[in-house]
Formats: C-alpha cells, structure tokens, sequence
C-alpha cells in the first residue's frame, strides 16, 4: 500500500439562513480539493444544527459540489439523526457505515456516539449502545482499524465542556483493542492530541477543531472563538521485522491462515502523522 492521505472536517453545523457556516464548509472543501491529494475523506459528526432532511439535502449538495474525493465517510454527532443521515446520503458518494477496510492490514471503525444519555446530562453529552459497544470490540480485535468517533473518548478542554462527553467513555475505552493505530474524533471545536492507554499501550486521541466556530477551552465559562480548521492525515506503511516462523501444528491441529504481510514476508506497519490546517477568519 502506498501513502494515503485521509481528511477530517467536523463539526459544521450547517443550519438554515446562516451563511456563514455555508461558506466556512466550502471553504475547508476547496481548501482540499485544491490541494488534489485526497483519498478519504471523514465528516465526524454535527454536520448540521438540527436534524432536518433539507439542511441534510443541503450538504450533501455542497459536499459533491465541492470534492472529488470519491471515498467519503460520515457520522454522527450529538446535533444529527443517523437514521435520516443514512437516508438522505444513499444516493450520493457520502457513506454512512460501521466500518471500512482501507487494505488488508488497516480498516476504518466507525462508532456511533449520538445516542441520548440514560443519566441527566447537559444538552450536548453522548453515549454508545450496548449494540455498539459489542461491535466495536469485537472488530478492533480482529481488523488493525482506526476508530473514528464524534466525542473524545475522555474529558479533555474547559470543565463546561467535560460535562458533555461520553455518558459511558470507560466502557468505550475498554472495547477498544490495543492494536488500534489511534482514535479520531470532534466535538471539542478545538484541536486536541491526547495519549490514551489501553491496556499497557498508548495511542493517539486526535481531535479536530471545527469549521463552523471554535471552543474557547481556556474560558471557565462557554465561549466561541474564530478559530476553525480541518485535519490532515498522513498514513505512511512501513515493513516491521519478519516474524519468526509458526510451529508446525500438532497432528489432527486446525491450520489457521496467516497474518497478511507485505514484501518479503514482513508484516506491514503504519504510522499516522497529522496536521492542522487552519481556516481562522
């Protein structure tokens, strides 16, 4: 596989008679397709500020209007309604999908954290389904996968915004596998890098800031600020060293097939370099 450079815009918040969020969209889209080396593009959640099949038709017409990319994945946050995401999308290049390989050796999980909090929590917080929570151990234990997710994984940013995470973060964080290359998310307007330990492994909590407004996450109380952008991320493999041969089974023993590798019989490694790329005004 050769390098892919993958593109995250969250959190645009696309709402009826408001040009401004209108504009900062196509700009972040232009501001990709100009640049023309683009293979995957990620829209991790609050798309629009409402769920609202027009403004969700609005989008989509502004997102295939204004890139090439043809692999286009979508999810949802605490602002959308997956079920009419998935509606509307289906005819357009945007997918809405609980995971996408990449190649043989590196997938793409997409985790649904849009559901409503059973606890009172503040207008904003998420949670993930038992459903959910089942499917996404089970394939990041089998798939070496990047999670994609709408609300970080664990409180990060000013204490007002903490109290709109995840209802159920630990329970997320326990699903993940450890062989996961790292975890993307939004929701925070603001850019994070955050290193998460699973189990005895630390991996990557990247944050995207928004294109609509930013998080004024140094502020005690809710604040907006100017500073928006999208992310850009670079995935580079790499050949790790050959692993050593495999017993010879036992008589009567299953043979189970091997490990997909690359060239020379070694196993392919990945490494994930990102970039902020500012839009501020």
């Amino acid at each position: 596989m050769d390098k892919m450079r993958i593109y995250q815009l969250s959190d645009c918040h696309l709402h009826l008679g408001d040009e401004a969020s209108r504009a900062n969209l196509i700009r972040a889209l232009t501001t990709i397709e100009e640049a023309d080396d683009g293979d995957v593009l990620l829209l991790t959640g609050d798309l629009i500020c409402g769920p609202c099949v027009e403004i969700y038709t609005q989008f989509k017409a502004i997102v295939q209007a204004h890139t090439s990319i043809v692999k286009i994945f979508a999810i949802a946050g605490n602002h959308d309604d997956l079920a009419m995401m998935k509606s509307v999308f289906s005819d357009s290049r945007i997918q809405v999908k609980d995971h996408v390989h990449l190649n043989d050796n590196l997938s793409l999980c997409f985790v649904d954290s849009s559901q409503k909090p059973l606890s009172n929590m503040s207008l904003g917080g998420g949670r993930v389904s038992t459903k959910a929570l089942s499917a996404l151990k089970k394939f990041t234990r089998k798939h070496r996968s990047i999670v994609v997710i709408h609300h970080p994984v664990v409180n990060l940013g000013a204490k007002w915004f903490t109290e709109i995470g995840i209802e159920n973060n630990l329970a997320v964080m326990e699903a993940i596998h450890p062989q996961t290359l790292a975890i993307l998310s939004g929701h925070a307007h603001a850019f994070f890098k955050e290193p998460i330990k699973i189990q005895e492994r630390i991996i990557p909590l990247i944050v995207s800031p928004a294109t609509s407004y930013g998080f004024e996450h140094t502020n005690p109380s809710y604040e907006k600020n100017t500073n928006i952008g999208i992310m850009a991320f670079d995935l580079v493999p790499t050949l790790a060293l050959t692993p050593a041969p495999a017993p010879a089974p036992a008589v009567g023993e299953e043979i189970k097939p091997e490990k997909a590798t690359g060239t020379n019989n070694r196993e392919i490694e990945y490494s994930l370099r990102e970039s902020v790329i500012n839009l501020n005004h």
